[in-house]
């Protein structure tokens, strides 16, 4: 069993249009130090890597973004981008400004464009395997066939209630074999602190099934470039070595997404795939320690 230290705090952020679960490690007086994890995980997948910026002398306060873990629901056209950079943005309001940003894959898209948005709110900025998926992923042939299938999904949702599992060590297995590379100990501990007891007693997971829904809009490899271009404060990208099935992004695409950046710097971080700050923590405190002092 993994021996992890506990949040000093959990505590809920009612930001009027939902409410937002918060973990909070170190001394609130303390610069802060917020923490966005990927989609479908939430808050206390960063219960390894927070309590050692803690000891960094920062307030560290890890998220559970709005339809996932503790937090709010989505609304029933499912997720919108412009909606979370509004909660990350009041919270980033409420914990004082500037306020370092960690975020991680789907957080890691969050806190750049929080940036690019809100510049003020943000003294640096940290990206762990979240530049973005490839150019390929993101063109979209057919846009009225994908507005279809949207509303398709969104009955179907509506409609079934989640699927409910025997146990959660079963769910634990399942993200194993989804995560390949995440250790079991650190699956378990994912799916204790992300499931809940469903209307016929077995277990569900907390996320809000409406992420599946995406969010149709325009997207692509230049106009996430031309946010990138905006992102006016220190950014630093963690990409792992390893091969990962969550790592999609190739190596002269996220050169590319990289070269936009008006202050990056790159590190890659060897012995980890897309969860680099659960397979190498050491590291990548090490190298956050070194961002925080430059």
């Amino acid at each position: 069993m993994l021996d992890l230290r506990q949040p000093d705090r959990a505590t809920f952020a009612d930001l009027g249009r939902t409410t937002i679960r918060l973990w909070e490690w170190g001394d609130p007086a303390d610069p802060p130090v917020l923490l966005v994890h990927g989609g479908w995980d939430h808050g206390r997948m960063w219960d390894g890597l927070a309590p050692r910026i803690a000891v960094l002398e920062r307030h560290v306060v890890a998220v559970d973004v709005r339809g996932h873990g503790d937090s709010g629901r989505l609304p029933e056209a499912g997720p919108s981008w412009p909606m979370f950079l509004l909660d990350l943005a009041q919270l980033c309001q409420r914990l004082g400004p500037p306020v370092t940003l960690v975020g991680h894959s789907f957080g890691g898209g969050l806190v750049l464009s929080l940036t690019s948005a809100f510049p003020e709110l943000v003294d640096r900025v940290v990206n762990l395997d979240g530049l973005g998926p490839p150019p390929e992923m993101m063109q979209v042939q057919d846009h009225a066939a994908s507005a279809a299938q949207w509303l398709t999904d969104a009955d179907r949702i509506h409609r079934e209630p989640p699927r409910e599992y025997a146990s959660v060590e079963e769910m634990a297995q399942k993200r194993k074999d989804i995560n390949t590379r995440l250790p079991y100990d650190w699956c378990l501990h994912l799916a204790s602190h992300g499931t809940k007891r469903g209307q016929n007693g077995g277990f569900t997971w907390k996320a809000d099934p409406r992420m599946r829904l995406g969010s149709p809009g325009p997207f692509s490899d230049e106009t996430l470039r031309a946010q990138y271009a905006r992102t006016h404060r220190p950014v630093m990208a963690l990409s792992g070595t390893e091969e990962d099935q969550w790592s999609f992004l190739q190596p002269e695409d996220r050169a590319r997404r990289l070269a936009a950046f008006p202050d990056v710097e790159h590190h890659p971080v060897a012995g980890a795939g897309h969860y680099i700050h659960i397979e190498q923590p050491e590291e990548t405190t090490s190298l956050l320690e070194r961002f925080l002092h430059r």
